[in-house]
C-alpha cells in the first residue's frame, strides 16, 4: 500500500519548471490592501501594529464646512465592520468623513454615542480597503504599569504611533503617561497583545500658575469597559437597518 501511495504522489507532482494555470471562474480579492501602509518592525508588539494598521482620520462637517478632526480605529465583530472614536470628536457633526492611508475618503454614520463615557461608534458607508479591520477584543484589567499604544494624527501630520504606560484610574477614566496632541482624540488605546484598553479623550497640560507644561503629559482615556458587548452588538445591528 505504501509503495502504491508513493507512486501516486510522484505521478501527481508537476515538474519543477511547470506552470499551473487554473481558471476557477472567480477572482479572490483581499479585504485589506496594505499598499499605503509603512513597513513595520517585524518584532514590534502586536498592540502597536494593530494601533497603526487600523487607524483612520475622522473629519467632521457642519453644513458642509469642516469643523474639526480626530482619530479612530477600524474593527470587525462577526460580519460587522465599524470604527470606534471619542464621542466629543463627532459631537455636533451632520456629516462625517473617514480618511484612510492614501487619503481615500468615505462617509460614515453614527450608530452609538455616549457623552458620559466619551465613546462613539461609526459605520462607514463602504468597507474600508486600506485600513485593517482588527478583531474587537477588550482588556478591562487596567493594571498599573501596563504598556499601551495608540496611533493618532496630531496637527494632521499623518499617522503617529505612541507608546505609554497605564498609570492609574479616576472614576473609570484611565490615566496614561504618553504623548498626544489635538488631532489624536478618539485614538483607540491597545495593550501589548492587541486588546482594546480605552479611547483617547483628553490631554492634561496644566503647569504651575496656569502655564502649560509641555514636557510631560498625562493623557485621559475613556475606559473600554464602559462599552459592554451587548450595547456594541445592539448598535451594530441597528446600524444595518
Amino acid at each position: 500500500m505504501t509503495r502504491i501511495l508513493l507512486f501516486f504522489l510522484i505521478a501527481c507532482t508537476p515538474p519543477a519548471n511547470a506552470h499551473l494555470d487554473v481558471d476557477l471562474g472567480f477572482n479572490i480579492q483581499r479585504e485589506y490592501d496594505d499598499s499605503y501602509a509603512a513597513e513595520l518592525e517585524p518584532f514590534a508588539p502586536r498592540g502597536l501594529k494593530q494601533a497603526y494598521l487600523s487607524s483612520v482620520v475622522i473629519q467632521v462637517f457642519d453644513n458642509g464646512m469642516p469643523t474639526g478632526a480626530g482619530s479612530g480605529n477600524y474593527f470587525k465583530l462577526g460580519k460587522h465592520r465599524f470604527i470606534i472614536t471619542a464621542a466629543h470628536v463627532i459631537d455636533g457633526a451632520n456629516e462625517i468623513e473617514i480618511y484612510e492611508k492614501g487619503y481615500v475618503g468615505t462617509i460614515a454614520k453614527v450608530v452609538y454615542s455616549n457623552a458620559d463615557s466619551d465613546i462613539a461608534i461609526l459605520i462607514p458607508q463602504e468597507r474600508l480597503r486600506y485600513t485593517k479591520a482588527i478583531p474587537f477584543r477588550r482588556d478591562i484589567t487596567n493594571q498599573m504599569g501596563e504598556k499601551v499604544y495608540h496611533c493618532g494624527h496630531p496637527s494632521r501630520q499623518g499617522w503617529h504611533i505612541s507608546e505609554g504606560l497605564l498609570t492609574g484610574t479616576r472614576n473609570d477614566v484611565l490615566m496614561i503617561n504618553t504623548f498626544a496632541w489635538p488631532g489624536s482624540s478618539g485614538s483607540v488605546v491597545f495593550d501589548e497583545s492587541g486588546r482594546v484598553v480605552g479611547v483617547l479623550s483628553a490631554i492634561l497640560v496644566d503647569g504651575p500658575f496656569g502655564i502649560p507644561d509641555m514636557v510631560e503629559h498625562i493623557v485621559l482615556s475613556a475606559n473600554i469597559k464602559m462599552l459592554d458587548q451587548e450595547t456594541l452588538k445592539a448598535a451594530l445591528r441597528n446600524g444595518k437597518e
